[in-house]
């Protein structure tokens, strides 16, 4: 029997350590002001009541600056109501976005707790005429979205080659569809 205590006060014992240092372990101790809390996506992104615009990037074509462009990002509503997508433009450039729709994808409603994508395989095209040529990769534009519920959003927008990670969301992928 005495081996039995001994196991019984040494697995307590163990336990008494173990337990603790798991907490401590597992970052308990880092709170609200975590550094990991700090890391955001070099995308801009900004809200507009429960509207939450984000990943926004405006691309050319893949082999050349200049041409139509194609906006992607995506539109999370937070909110109880639905809303609409109304229009995106581009501050120097004279005409709107022209869109495209999917089976997928058949309109420009954002539900509540629902995203609406913009650009890729399945997901609405939205594409802007690039009159003159007026914007090219490595610029930066402003980029208005309108909604019919929150009102407009501008954000400013890096405009990159539809090339890497963006290959297939370019203004030409948009505009052929799936």
């Amino acid at each position: 029997m005495p081996h039995h205590r001994r196991f019984r006060r040494a697995l307590a014992a163990a336990l008494l350590v173990v337990v603790p240092l798991s907490g401590a372990l597992a970052g308990c101790g880092a709170g609200t002001k975590a550094e990991t809390l700090e890391v955001n996506p070099d995308t801009p992104a900004t809200t507009l009541g429960n509207l939450k615009v984000q990943n926004v990037v405006l691309l050319t074509g893949p082999l050349a600056d200049g041409g139509p462009l194609a906006v992607t990002g995506s539109i999370y509503n937070g909110g109880a109501l639905p809303d609409v997508l109304q229009g995106v433009s581009v501050n120097e450039l004279p005409l709107p976005a022209a869109f495209t729709f999917t089976p997928t994808s058949p309109d420009l409603r954002i539900p509540s707790a629902k995203s609406l994508q913009l650009g890729g395989p399945g997901n609405v095209g939205a594409v802007v005429p690039n009159a003159a040529d007026l914007v090219r990769a490595g610029m930066s534009r402003r980029v208005t979205f309108s909604f019919a519920r929150a009102g407009e959003v501008s954000l400013w927008v890096t405009v990159l080659r539809a090339e890497g990670v963006y290959a297939g969301y370019g203004p030409i992928a948009a505009v052929a569809g799936p």
